[in-house]
């Protein structure tokens, strides 16, 4: 499937590749892994309510130096993977923007669109929950969900879109 990554979590980490001679063991044969939670006092708090990551196997994106080259553009995927007890969604290779998109990558985070009830049915079935966090009343929520996909917050009803989110 082509799924467009608009924006990502609050964490990112490095993990290496195996061999420790390996003169790319931090480059071409690492992975880079995303996921919601915070950062205080300087240090990084996943909190999940939702377990689950997004890699990126870094031999695909020679000269990704910067985490903004997988916003807003599209990547090949086979979809949500359950690891364990995590979710994961394994970003293929990059895309043309021409691309039709079947699925779209956002993070929500409640200071911009308000607090998910998550006790509640607060969305559709065309929307999945990658990794959740929560700390101190603030929340960030890696979802993938399909254009046109609805969600409901404490301040409002939300709809997916290939570029965003509106609020209806």
């Amino acid at each position: 499937m082509v799924i467009r990554c608009l924006n990502f979590g609050s964490l990112w980490w490095l993990r290496p590749g195996n061999q420790v001679s390996d003169p790319l063991r931090f480059s071409a044969h690492a992975a880079v892994f995303n996921t919601t939670g915070f950062v205080a006092a300087g240090r990084e708090h996943r909190l999940w309510h939702v377990a689950g990551v997004i890699r990126v196997n870094l031999g695909m994106h020679q000269g990704t130096h910067d985490a903004r080259y997988f916003e807003n553009a599209n990547f090949e995927c086979a979809g949500i993977e359950h690891r364990g007890g995590w979710n994961r969604l394994l970003l293929g290779r990059r895309l043309r923007r021409s691309d039709p998109v079947e699925g779209v990558l956002l993070c929500t985070r409640s200071s911009a669109v308000g607090r998910i009830n998550f006790d509640d049915h607060w969305h559709e079935e065309s929307i999945q929950v990658i990794a959740g966090s929560a700390w101190r009343g603030v929340q960030e929520t890696l979802i993938l969900a399909s254009p046109g996909a609805h969600f409901q917050t404490e301040e409002g009803c939300w709809e997916v879109k290939w570029d965003g989110l509106t609020r209806n």
